[in-house]
């Protein structure tokens, strides 16, 4: 329960916090990222526990990466325990285990897909890539028009401003590393 607590404030802290640098009103960012105004409100507030789905559609329409939302600022030495890292549910689940800061933001997440469950994902801003490495199972994944059928082992790259998907085989869940590479410098997050 700490925890899932933890993401909410971080996530509710840096939502306004992004907005406000944007100078985006409730209603602009609810319509840019497809959110409901009441659920966005919740959101700010702390009260809602929102989905990986739709953080990414906030994420995209504030145009920083995922992690930026879930991401507690950080002091110049940072140990996280895993199981303090901030994880958001959905169709899948997601944690954001690293951002990578130097020129372009790569960011590090632990992606678990349930068995059965398909995550269909709008396209991200122009020039991110994906990089997944499933770590267990069997995975459908990649752009919509050209998914494959991942390995264990197996790594997927591809050119994420496209509808994409993932979706566990075999009747078994997967869990995967996902870096997210963003063409922008760090610095936009802040």
């Amino acid at each position: 329960m700490e925890r899932s607590r933890n993401v909410r404030d971080a996530v509710a802290a840096n939502v306004r916090a992004l907005r406000a640098v944007r100078g985006l009103s409730l209603g602009e960012l609810a319509s840019a990222s497809g959110t409901g105004k009441a659920t966005l409100s919740r959101i700010e507030a702390g009260q809602a526990n929102p989905t990986v789905e739709t953080l990414f559609a906030l994420a995209d329409a504030l145009g920083v990466p995922f992690g930026a939302l879930t991401a507690d600022r950080a002091a110049a030495v940072q140990h996280v325990r895993a199981a303090d890292l901030p994880a958001v549910g959905g169709g899948v689940e997601a944690r954001v285990l690293t951002q990578v800061p130097g020129g372009a933001l790569v960011e590090a997440l632990e992606i678990a897909f349930g068995a059965g469950q398909v995550r269909s994902s709008q396209p991200h801003p122009p020039g991110v890539v994906e990089h997944l490495i499933l770590a267990r199972g069997r995975l459908r994944a990649g752009p919509t028009a050209a998914t494959v059928e991942m390995e264990t082992g197996d790594v997927l790259r591809f050119a994420a401003d496209v509808p994409h998907e993932y979706a566990a085989l075999g009747g078994e869940p997967a869990g995967a590393m996902l870096l997210m590479a963003y063409p922008w410098p760090a610095a936009v997050i802040r």
